[in-house]
């Protein structure tokens, strides 16, 4: 069995299993299969465990921040530490997704099915707005910008930015900058383990060696020191 904690971190995903699905642990409780296919919101902190055994195929779609909620018009805040079937959120297109993609032979047409129920699914809906656009630079700096140029790029007030944000990235847009950071200083440090997280931190702008401290104990539980063993198995989406 391969085992890893899950941390806080900003993404949004749909699994879609072809195989044995995952067992996770959620809260430190007994370990449940999760969905054959599920959507996985944003995560605040450290809240399941996930277990893989036997044979493990899954097909994973990773939204941009405001994917969901310009697919389906979902307030993104009900999705935050939640894990749940993708039919409660999807309805009955998450099922003809999951029989698409499992039909589908190889990779290349299992990417082709999801495209095309992606382009169904827009079609009723909107165009792309400035908070996509806001979150997305957020992520391309690694949460390493002030939300005060987002605000004035954005054409909206302050507490328009700040309620729009939530509902449709599922975070303030604050959290969602730490979030972004986090995930980063665990995939640099994946990426290089003799690196210091001294280091690490600097690269990725903390203050301090204490602010990067405060946020492992906020979102993983642990100090730096401890994130060792399982955490080296950890599964860091693109």
């Amino acid at each position: 069995m391969l085992a890893w904690p899950v941390a806080a971190r900003p993404h949004q995903i749909l699994d879609i299993h072809l195989a044995e699905p995952y067992r996770v642990c959620i809260d430190g409780g007994r370990a449940s299969p999760t969905a054959d296919v599920g959507l996985v919101g944003p995560q605040t902190y450290r809240r399941a465990h996930v277990c893989l055994s036997g044979s493990v195929h899954v097909f994973n779609i990773l939204f941009q921040p405001t994917g969901l909620n310009r697919l389906v018009g979902i307030d993104m805040t009900t999705l935050v530490n939640q894990d749940p079937a993708a039919s409660d959120v999807l309805g009955r297109s998450a099922t003809l997704l999951g029989d698409a993609v499992r039909r589908a032979p190889d990779f290349d047409l299992r990417v082709a099915a999801v495209e095309r129920w992606v382009e169904a699914m827009l079609e009723t809906r909107g165009p792309d707005c400035a908070i996509a656009a806001a979150a997305r630079r957020m992520i391309a700096v690694r949460g390493r910008t002030r939300i005060e140029d987002l605000v004035a790029k954005s054409g909206f007030s302050t507490s328009q930015f700040q309620r729009r944000f939530a509902a449709q990235v599922g975070m303030t847009p604050k959290l969602f900058a730490r979030t972004i950071r986090f995930d980063r200083a665990l995939v640099a440090r994946r990426d290089a383990p003799n690196r210091s997280w001294t280091d690490i931190a600097h690269e990725l702008g903390y203050f301090d060696q204490a602010h990067f401290i405060r946020d492992c104990h906020a979102f993983a539980g642990l100090p730096p020191s401890s994130l060792i063993g399982e955490w080296d198995n950890i599964f860091f989406p693109a």
